[in-house]
């Protein structure tokens, strides 16, 4: 038996199971329909989003905790959004999508007066509609293919890239930033002025900073660590073919 035969085989078998496992009534055989709003029950206790699959997220600092999904009205029974504590997950048990077009996207609108962390796992956008004022805010990213862009007025900030492609795009200001990469992304903090920050880098793409203090480096990696302003620049590490650079 041939390898491209084998191959064939092989992926028309996982089609199949896909489609049986759906079942005939279930979203792999419907179109997504009309776009629809349908609001979901949350609570302003929520200070934690943790987000799964290809749904964009859209957030609003308010003082009214509120979730709105949008999107066809077909798929809407797919999407969960499940709270436990202080935490939310947002995610879809839609089997077939990867035969869906998500040119038409799946969106969370999430207002809450406070977010802590955010655990980003999945496909779509994280974007925030104000200014997320905030004590603190760490974000976690594992496997992320999307993007997160978030304008911020925070304390105390950290963001890790710990695997996958996605890119970050944070302004605004903080006082003390922590910066972890490990994964392909790059991250764009040239409009968000930090006073000290500590930035290890051990992945591919750049990290573009702007402070004004303190900066600690960290660099074991292919990629560059580019920075603007006149900061105190300590290195402790510094291995690889990346750069850092003085803009």
């Amino acid at each position: 038996m041939s390898f491209n035969f084998k191959y064939q085989l092989w992926f028309f078998s996982i089609i199949a199971i896909t489609f049986f496992s759906c079942g005939k009534d279930s979203a792999c055989f419907k179109g997504t329909g009309k776009i629809v709003e349908e609001q979901r029950v949350i609570s302003s206790d929520v200070t934690m989003i943790r987000t799964q699959n290809n749904i964009d997220i859209v957030i609003t600092q308010s003082n009214e905790a509120s979730l709105t999904i949008e999107g066809g009205e077909n798929l809407l029974p797919y999407i969960n959004t499940d709270v436990s504590g202080t935490e939310i997950t947002i995610s879809s048990d839609n089997k077939c999508s990867m035969f869906r077009d998500y040119s038409i996207p799946i969106t969370a609108y999430l207002s809450l007066p406070n977010i802590t962390k955010i655990n980003y796992t999945g496909q779509g956008n994280i974007t925030s509609t104000n200014t997320l004022n905030l004590t603190s805010l760490d974000i976690e990213s594992s496997g992320g293919t999307g993007s997160i862009n978030l304008n911020l007025n925070v304390n105390d900030f950290s963001v890790g890239q710990h695997s996958g492609p996605a890119d970050f795009t944070f302004t605004g200001s903080v006082k003390n930033a922590r910066v972890y990469t490990l994964g392909s992304g790059w991250f764009y903090l040239q409009d968000f002025i930090s006073e000290k920050l500590e930035v290890n880098h051990s992945g591919i793409g750049d990290v573009i900073l702007n402070v004004t203090d303190r900066l600690d480096i960290g660099l074991q990696s292919h990629g560059n660590i580019n920075y603007y302003g006149n900061p105190t620049v300590i290195i402790y590490t510094h291995t690889g073919s990346g750069q850092i650079i003085k803009k």
